[in-house]
């Protein structure tokens, strides 16, 4: 809070002491003389194919080249607006791809299910027969640690089955991944952190039970978004472990409208210490980044909104009172008044037209970058901006822009004649 304040008062601060410094230069003599005729030439905009026919469009696009510096700052501010909701909405669509990607696409069990400790894989048989239960998948979680030269780290090895359906492998890209019998299947950021490459031996020391060290290869990376995780085929796991068919969870896929009554014949079972469901996760968990989201989009989306009304108002309120003469002069001459409001607004639409694909690109420069600050070991956010994003910040720095547009069409309607075309002579 306290840099944002700075910078803000330095920059109002520079801009003031900067209109002062040019104010106090000008000598009284030249400040009393009239403005010395312009040098009027063809721009170099003009010379664009299509422009030439179009009077209007020439005499716009002749303002802006004259004014460069204004015309730029105008495109950058607009542009800034449109990628500050690009921003703001952005979290509503990863949170979105990461509930789609975990519970839909990894996760497709319906209710996960912990046992006290590991024990017979024939526990899956009698879950089977609770109500409502579809099918079971088992899996084994042992807590270790990872080491490769001097770099460790704490993590589980997770057994899996041979071809998982309930529990999946997926990266990011939503390819999904085998675990392997032979080797380790780890997330490229663990396999970072330890400084492993496929084909490196890995020592994993086992924190459960008897403690021992067990020599595995690193046989694959994958790209997840949670998690340092590592996995192996349930049984090799077992079989390294020197015990029998054994499994410390299950995942259970149930019949839609059951999962109460199977979540309730779960809490009579003796060795169940842990059960979750999925939908009422989700649920939650959708309730609750909905409405943070909601909360930052909208405030971004207002800040947004005054930032485009600021710099479109403005800039055509400037340059309604700079060119006053030059647009009562052409009401003398005949032109209507909404032919003498789009020479001025005209300009305010192409600025407009420019810095929204220029503001989306800047979204998304700036969305990438923010991702980036916010990885960590444990979750990356993926990069996922859907179209309604980009439509949704078009809209509002558009409805900015036409509200602006509004005010200034009026205060053009009410201009003086007489009063502007009066001289200072």
């Amino acid at each position: 809070m306290l840099i944002s304040g700075a910078v803000s008062v330095a920059m109002a601060v520079a801009g003031t002491l900067n209109a002062i410094g040019a104010t106090v230069r000008l000598a009284p003599a030249e400040a009393m003389r009239p403005a010395a005729p312009g040098r009027y030439k063809a721009a170099l905009l003009e010379r664009l194919p299509g422009v030439r026919g179009s009077v209007p469009l020439r005499m716009i696009l002749r303002q802006m080249e004259r004014r460069p510096w204004r015309s730029l700052l105008s495109i950058t501010g607009v542009a800034v607006a449109v990628a500050i909701v690009v921003l703001g909405n952005f979290f509503r669509d990863a949170i979105d791809h990461i509930v789609d990607a975990q519970f839909n696409v990894t996760m497709r069990s319906d209710v996960t299910v912990w046992m006290a400790e590991a024990g017979s894989d024939s526990a899956r048989h009698e879950l089977a027969r609770l109500p409502g239960v579809l099918s079971t998948e088992s899996g084994r979680d042992v807590a270790v640690r990872f080491i490769h030269g001097p770099r460790s780290e704490r993590g589980s090895l997770q057994g899996m089955a041979e071809r998982p359906e309930a529990r999946r492998i997926v990266d990011m890209d939503g390819r999904a991944a085998l675990p392997s019998s032979t080797g380790l299947v780890m997330t490229d950021r663990l396999a970072e952190k330890l400084g492993l490459r496929v084909g490196d031996l890995v020592q994993v020391e086992l924190l459960e039970g008897q403690v021992r060290t067990l020599q595995l290869p690193l046989e694959a990376t994958v790209s997840e978004m949670m998690g340092l995780n590592a996995y192996i085929e349930r049984r090799a796991l077992n079989r390294l472990l020197g015990e029998g068919d054994v499994a410390s969870q299950f995942a259970l896929i149930a019949e839609r409208g059951h999962e109460g009554e199977l979540l309730r014949a779960l809490k009579a079972l003796p060795r169940v210490v842990g059960s979750f469901s999925k939908s009422l996760l989700v649920r939650n968990l959708q309730d609750i980044s909905a409405r943070n989201v909601r909360i930052m989009s909208t405030i971004l989306t207002l800040f947004a909104s005054v930032i485009a009304v600021g710099v479109v108002y403005n800039n055509a309120r400037i340059a309604l009172a700079e060119r006053s003469w030059e647009l009562a002069s052409l009401r003398v001459l005949g032109f209507t008044r909404a032919e003498v409001s789009g020479l001025l607004l005209g300009e305010m639409a192409i600025v407009i037209g420019i810095a929204l694909p220029l503001g989306m690109l800047m979204g998304w420069g700036l969305t990438h970058g923010l991702v980036g600050a916010l990885k960590s070991d444990q979750f990356m956010f993926p990069v996922v901006i859907q179209p309604r994003t980009y439509a949704w910040a078009s809209l509002a720095v558009l409805g900015a822009g036409l509200a602006s547009a509004l005010v200034v069409r009026r205060r053009i309607d009410q201009l003086d004649l007489v009063a502007a075309l009066k001289t200072r002579e």
